[in-house]
């Protein structure tokens, strides 16, 4: 029967206490600090209230007849005349009294220590953090990091972060990259919720469906992550935890709309359903409807977009160890973007989507649809006499629908994405010896059609089944030390069998010195249609068929992390310095450079690799002054194809990748006034030194670029007026120095240079993009919450 109820527990089917006559039952609770809950997958928390045995339970008018609270801190007692006091008691925790009133049950908190009503102290929880203590290297962005910026979506989360670069893969389409240590944000592992985020199909549009104001925080950890969480991590992890039951506030909502036309309506709240269920609905919408070119180089300098994504989470808190997690997204997103000839201003939107079917005969156009739905379960049971043991279950299905038509080649593509994990967690001999072992289980259904005005078309369908089981450990020895070492295998349908060993370890020279190691190995299959997203806005030709089919990615990636904290004139002061190489073993070579009008796909034959470091500078200036300045250095290169008859290779820097970047930022916050009200200005700068651009050589003089793009700065400025901690009102200038790239899209019409049809037709490319096409984009938006009342 324990067995049978196990495993109900971990698959959530929750039942009632039991039921009794003749006695009030109820549960004593304390309030816990510790956000790590293992059998949810490691999952970082807010405070909560747990279960306390051995409290002591009484009425006032019996003190002689005392009941304790059993060890899931349960307790029942013979109820006594209305109006009389219960009491409940422990040492080390404030007495709690309840005034009977015929209830059959009562969960009572207890508060721990003594109040002290002669001091107040007050602290400044810090926008960002690194734990000196934690063996990965792991930098966690909170609420406050976020609302430095408008924050729109999580492809634009790191504006004001110096260690991943947010850029944009074409001048068209409006969509954003993110890249880490160098390299493309398809080799780091993003999750949500500590389950499978943005990748497959979904890899580069996916950052656009998590919105700004639904996300709590977002932890960036360099490396290859740990084994429990998958094997394609290679150079990082990027976990987002979203606003949930348990964190957000009861009502937030935030309207924003910038220069370019667009608008935006965030909602986020949650509810009270039981004792033990509780749930947040999450709504995003986003409208464009508005033509911009301010280049006049003849195509809109952003996407017309209609995007309406909604989240409902489900919070379940059992009696005796157990818990889950369940939820349901949505998505429905349409945009078009293109030549201005191939739009009506007075043109319905059901018109612009009509192109999909069939394109406009006016001009050149990139319209794109898609639907989504994903639905997650996580459930976990911590044994309530041993909190160190704990099984936990995690489910995540998705099924992507999309759609684009650019110019005249037309893609279609679907995928069903099915994940399972089960996990153990115990200790050896000890909570300093702790390790967590599972298994997995992966499906990945990919169905994709590609064509081009009937002129040549490609099929692909792809089934992936892989199944897998890791194992880790974790050593604390003593505060200096701490090492995470893991390994999992998977055996996967079509490629065979993979190892990925990982490692992080973490030595403390001294209290506020810590040394971190990172090392592991991972793999991925490619997904170059997608991944590749900038190159459909162009006239190039897709030539897949140059040495056979892919063949998945592996790579190994080692670093060093020094990260000090400290005091500049009695003010703190942190400085972190990271060295990192990622060497692939296998790599599908995305060359743009040995044919200007074809995007050639083929595996990689020799070396590519992406070395990387970064020196980070954190100083409180001032109370209320902040102060931010990073430097990284990047070299990234792959051997590619020295001339397109013959299979000879040279090795060259990737493209769009700068060797040198800088950043610095300054934050102000002024002294809160009586109701809480209260200044915030942020400026954020960032100069992006020269880059390689992929080669034009091939092209007339009119159709050629320069082979680099030179460096340039970016200033983005932001003002907050907190009228209150439930309203306040921001405004702000995304590259106030208004820079912008010139001549973006080749084949367009400037004023020096006219196009004919047919060497538009030919010669075509807006994907060479390094820089900000629109210019200086002024911004503004309102924050309203409806807090929870104060606990005194």
């Amino acid at each position: 029967m324990r067995l049978l109820g196990l495993i109900l527990c971990v698959l959530g089917i929750g039942t009632g206490a039991y039921s009794q006559t003749n006695s009030l039952r109820g549960k004593v609770l304390y309030e816990s600090h510790d956000g790590h809950d293992l059998a949810l997958g490691g999952a970082a928390h807010e405070p909560e209230y747990v279960s306390l045995p051995g409290a002591y339970v009484r009425w006032a008018s019996t003190p002689l007849e005392v009941e304790i609270s059993d060890g899931f801190g349960f307790f029942k007692i013979r109820p006594t005349a209305l109006g009389d006091t219960l009491l409940v008691s422990m040492v080390g925790y404030q007495t709690a009294g309840l005034v009977y009133t015929g209830q059959s049950y009562v969960d009572i908190p207890l508060e721990s220590g003594v109040s002290l009503g002669s001091a107040e102290v007050t602290a400044e929880r810090s926008a960002t953090r690194i734990s000196l203590l934690d063996p990965l290297n792991i930098q966690s962005l909170n609420r406050k990091e976020l609302a430095k910026a408008a924050c729109c979506n999580l492809s634009e989360a790191f504006e004001t972060n110096a260690s991943v670069d947010a850029s944009f893969t074409d001048a068209v389409t409006g969509t954003r990259q993110i890249r880490m240590l160098g390299l493309d944000g398809k080799y780091s592992q993003i999750q949500v919720d500590n389950l499978p985020g943005p990748r497959g199909l979904n890899v580069l549009q996916g950052l656009m469906f998590i919105p700004g104001d639904w996300i709590h925080e977002i932890h960036i950890s360099k490396g290859a992550g740990t084994v429990t969480q998958g094997y394609e991590s290679m150079t990082g992890q990027i976990n987002v935890a979203l606003k949930n039951p348990e964190n957000a506030a009861p009502l937030h909502v935030n309207i924003y709309g910038n220069a370019a036309g667009r608008l935006e309506w965030n909602h986020v709240s949650k509810h009270r359903i039981s004792r033990r269920w509780s749930t947040a609905l999450l709504a995003h919408a986003v409208r464009n409807d508005q033509l911009n070119d301010r280049n006049s180089d003849g195509f809109l300098d952003g996407p017309l977009k209609r995007n309406y994504i909604g989240r409902s989470e489900w919070k379940f808190i059992g009696d005796r160890g157990i818990r889950g997690e369940y939820a349901v997204n949505w998505i429905q997103t349409e945009s078009a973007a293109g030549q201005v000839a191939a739009f009506d201003q007075d043109m319905p939107w059901s018109g612009v989507m009509d192109m999909l079917a069939s394109p406009s005969d006016s001009g050149w156009s990139a319209v794109t649809a898609i639907d989504r739905m994903e639905v997650s379960a996580k459930t976990g049971f911590v044994f309530p006499d041993a909190e160190w043991r704990s099984i936990g279950t995690q489910f995540v299905y998705s099924d992507h629908q999309h759609a684009h038509q650019f110019g005249r080649q037309k893609y279609t593509g679907s995928e069903r994405f099915f994940r399972g994990n089960v996990l153990y967690s115990g200790i050896l001999g000890n909570t300093n010896r702790t390790f967590t072992t599972g298994v997995s289980f992966v499906s990945d259904q990919f169905d994709e059609k590609v064509h081009r005005s009937d002129t040549w078309s490609v099929s692909q369908q792809r089934d992936e089944v892989v199944p897998g089981a890791f194992f880790e450990f974790t050593l604390n020895h003593a505060e200096r030390l701490s090492v995470v070492a893991g390994v999992r295998y998977d055996q996967h349908n079509l490629f065979g069998g993979f190892w990925s060993p990982r490692l992080h370890a973490r030595w403390s020279a001294t209290e506020n010195t810590s040394l971190k190691l990172a090392a592991g190995r991972g793999f991925r299959t490619p997904n170059p249609y997608m991944e590749q997203l900038g190159s459909w806005a162009s006239q190039r030709t897709w030539n897949v068929d140059v040495y056979g089919d892919f063949q998945p990615e592996i790579a190994t990636n080692a670093g060093l992390n020094l990260t000090s904290k400290f005091r500049v004139n009695y003010r703190d002061a942190s400085l972190a310095l990271d060295v990192y190489n990622t060497w692939f073993e296998n790599k599908v070579v995305v060359d743009l450079d040995a044919d200007a009008q074809q995007i050639r796909l083929y595996n990689l034959n020799g070396e590519s690799f992406a070395r990387s470091a970064q020196a980070e500078f954190n100083w409180d200036v001032h109370r209320r002054v902040d102060l931010r300045i990073a430097y990284r250095w990047v070299d990234a290169q792959t051997d590619r194809v020295g001339n397109p008859t013959q299979e000879s290779f040279v090795s060259k820097q990737d493209p769009f990748v700068s060797k040198h970047r800088s950043f610095v930022q300054w934050s102000y916050a002024s002294a809160l006034s009586e109701k809480q009200s209260q200044w915030l200005a942020d400026a954020t700068f960032q100069w992006v030194g020269a880059q390689r651009l992929p080669g034009t050589d091939g092209n007339p003089e009119l159709f050629e670029r320069p082979g680099e793009a030179p460096g340039f700065a970016q200033l983005n400025l932001q003002a907050t007026r907190q009228f209150s901690p439930s309203f306040s009102f921001y405004a702000g200038v995304e590259n106030a120095l208004n820079y912008k790239q010139d001549r973006p899209i080749i084949g367009a019409v400037y004023d020096d240079s006219p196009v004919s049809a047919s060497d538009f037709n030919q010669y075509f490319d807006a994907s060479l993009v390094y820089a900000p096409i629109f210019g200086r984009m002024l911004y503004a938006g309102l924050r309203w919450n409806i807090l929870p009342p104060s606990v005194n």
